[in-house]
């Protein structure tokens, strides 16, 4: 009897070692793409455009408020996020009223903005939209496959 308490504590320790050790992701589609959601934030903060165009699929689309055009592809969206904030080094961004619909593996994120920018003039402006931005599994990895975001009505 003692000798079997034994071998299960080992194997109980054993256990315990193993799950701490594994790097077990538990998070399922809608965590993901929050997950995405919050590098996203701290990429527009940053100024990172590099950053931010790594969480969008190769062939992603965007429609941007700021631009009368879809842009297309991740290199598209780099260089598109590169001159918003070389244009508008002070940024803020207000993101509320969260919809949130899962389709298997496929997640899309619905939400009210508000986001301020700022010129190196001073200037400050501050927009209020809503965005849909879906998420998909591509070539084995989450990423954003088109984002689309629009003023609202005055």
């Amino acid at each position: 009897m003692f000798k079997q308490k034994k071998v299960l504590l080992s194997v109980l320790i054993m256990c315990s070692l193993l799950i701490v050790n594994l790097q077990i992701s538990w998070a399922g589609p809608a965590e993901e793409a929050a997950q995405m959601a919050d590098k996203w934030f701290k990429a527009f903060y940053d100024g990172d455009a590099e950053a931010m165009s790594s969480l969008y699929a190769k062939d992603a689309s965007f429609f941007g408020f700021l631009g009368p055009f879809r842009v297309e592809g991740r290199e598209g969206i780099r260089a598109s996020f590169a001159g918003l904030f070389k244009s508008f080094p002070t940024r803020a961004l207000v993101k509320r009223h969260f919809y949130v619909q899962i389709y298997d593996t496929t997640v899309v994120r619905t939400y009210y903005f508000t986001m301020t920018l700022g010129d190196a003039k001073g200037n400050i402006k501050s927009y209020h939209g809503r965005a849909d931005i879906v998420y998909m599994i591509v070539d084995g990895q989450r990423v954003i496959v088109t984002h689309h975001s629009a003023l609202l009505p005055n």
